[in-house]
């Protein structure tokens, strides 16, 4: 984990809170309806973005265990959930999955994550959250749809290439990417645990144009990685887009999903 700036993801912020499917929020609700209290894991935390998306759906006293591998993004989580009860641990959940269950929660939440692990990497989550019978929420895992209005007829090449990107190492060994909401829910389903899942579509407009901005320059970064034979090109649809958002012209969307598994 890591790798995320906390400009990112300030700027993110708001669009995730909106993007939250309120179908799988209500079944999270739900299903901890008669507790009083809970302990809540969430691994990949960044800067407690869960705690504050999460107030209006449980009304339980909550202790928060955050979870990342960056002491600064950790930093900035512990200054913003000053008034909760909130634990930040610093772990590489790559090499060891110990800090998630230790001490044992009640849920295992994440958001955004998912999709920058492995298969293998995720066969073996999924197995301990399934051993230890817990209920598992993970939000906005990108699920490989996005795209701008008005359209761009230069966009599909530097969409492909960006979702051949997300396949990628990304410090757990060949990224699933766009595959990761689809694989996880079927390992859980296997399992025998019911499912709640829904999509969760960031869509920023003209009020967003920083957040548009550096989203898109993430595209065409990762673009030029994957085809540098094409990088004037990838170079020359940015700029388009860019000139598009000056106007106040430009609408994002990129597609994700949520889902919450819980055992049978």
């Amino acid at each position: 984990m890591g790798g995320f700036s906390s400009q990112w993801l300030d700027l993110r912020e708001p669009i995730d809170h909106a993007a939250r499917s309120e179908a799988v929020l209500s079944a999270l609700g739900h299903y901890f309806i008669n507790d009083d209290h809970i302990a809540i894991t969430d691994i990949g935390c960044g800067t407690g973005s869960t705690i504050r998306a999460l107030k209006g759906a449980l009304a339980q006293d909550i202790a928060w265990h955050l979870i990342d591998h960056d002491d600064a993004l950790l930093a900035e989580a512990a200054k913003h959930t000053a008034n909760d009860k909130v634990v930040c641990t610093n772990a590489d959940l790559s090499t060891s999955l110990d800090a998630v269950f230790e001490p044992k929660p009640d849920l295992v939440t994440t958001s955004a994550f998912l999709d920058l692990v492995s298969e293998e990497w995720l066969r073996g989550f999924v197995d301990q959250i399934i051993d230890q019978k817990l209920p598992f929420y993970a939000a906005l895992t990108y699920d490989g749809r996005g795209g701008t209005q008005p359209v761009s007829t230069h966009e599909k090449p530097v969409l492909d290439a960006f979702n051949a990107h997300q396949k990628t190492e990304k410090g757990f060994g060949p990224a699933l990417g766009p595959d990761a909401a689809d694989t996880a829910i079927r390992l859980f389903e296997e399992a025998g645990y019911v499912i709640c899942h829904d999509t969760s579509d960031w869509v920023a407009g003209p009020k967003h144009p920083d957040f548009q901005r550096m989203l898109l320059e993430g595209w065409k970064n990762a673009a030029c990685e994957i085809t540098p034979s094409r990088a004037s090109d990838f170079e020359a649809w940015f700029v388009d887009r860019c000139a598009t958002i000056e106007r106040g012209d430009l609408s994002v969307m990129v597609g994700h999903k949520d889902f919450l598994a819980v055992p049978a």
